[in-house]
Formats: structure tokens, C-alpha cells, sequence
């Protein structure tokens, strides 16, 4: 697995390396029997809560920032160096920041549940009705407690 930060180094709050991402992105494609191999690539960009907001609106058509937003390729996408892009996850650390206060969380462990409910986007898991929802929400609860970051809920 290729993985791609953007805008990483420039962040306030995370204290999460490379690796300690990877090995959440690893984790979730393990848990959820995703078949990839090391030329797979993701994209994380650390994006701010003006340029969150633009996303959303463009592709949302909501006018306000969120949290994470993910963009999933066509299957088999060519990125070049015979990688194939799984997606693009977009992460506001500011929003995830007063999330993290407002839920009495620890900011690293919302940042990768956050990492943890964008990819489960990418890979076909949502929310849109309770049943799907209570699918993904017991997919990132065992991911959570497997990278030993507690009850996101």
C-alpha cells in the first residue's frame, strides 16, 4: 500500500505519523477483507476549514464545513508507476479538532476514527439509512479497539 499525505507536515495537532497512518489505512482494509497490495495508493489531504467548505459545496452542495469527505477512483484508476488510486480522503483538522473538544475525545483518537470513516466511504460502507449505519458504525468501533483508540461513539 502507497500512501500519500498532503499537506501533512504543515498541521497544528497531529502528532500521527506516517507509519501510525498507514497502519490504520492497513488495519481497515485487513478488517474488512479488502484485497490490495503495495500498488494500491490513497491519498490524505489535510485541507482547511475554508477549503472544506468549497469541497462541500461543490460536491455536496452543502455550504459549510465537515469533517472528512472521501472521493472514491474509478476501479483500477492508473496513478502512474502502475499504482491504482483507491481514493482521496480530505481531512479537516480543525473541524476534527473541535469535534474531538465538543465529544470529549482525544483529538488523535477522532482524527483516526475520521481516517477509519473515510476509507470505509471509499470502499463501499455508508450511513444513508439506520441499517447500513449500524454496519459501519460496528466496522469502525472493532477497527478503533483493535488500534487500541477507544470508543469512538
Amino acid at each position: 500500500m502507497h500512501l500519500i499525505l498532503n499537506n501533512f507536515k504543515s498541521s497544528k495537532f497531529i502528532k500521527l505519523s506516517k507509519a501510525e497512518i498507514l497502519n490504520i489505512v492497513e488495519e481497515v482494509l485487513k478488517t474488512v477483507e479488502y484485497k490490495f497490495t503495495k500498488n494500491h495508493q490513497l491519498n490524505l489531504s489535510f485541507v482547511s476549514s475554508e477549503e472544506m467548505k468549497l469541497l462541500n459545496k461543490t460536491y455536496r452542495n452543502k455550504d459549510k464545513p465537515t469533517n472528512v469527505l472521501s472521493f472514491e477512483m474509478p476501479k483500477n484508476f492508473p496513478v502512474g508507476d502502475e499504482k491504482t488510486l483507491i481514493g482521496e480522503i480530505a481531512l479537516c483538522e480543525e473541524i476534527i479538532y473541535e469535534e474531538s473538544k465538543k465529544y470529549k475525545k482525544i483529538f488523535e483518537n477522532r482524527l483516526k476514527h475520521m481516517i477509519i470513516h473515510g476509507l470505509l466511504h471509499l470502499i463501499g460502507f455508508d450511513h444513508v439509512n439506520k441499517d447500513e449505519g449500524n454496519k459501519m458504525e460496528s466496522v469502525e468501533k472493532k477497527i478503533m479497539k483493535s488500534i487500541s483508540a477507544g470508543d469512538p461513539y
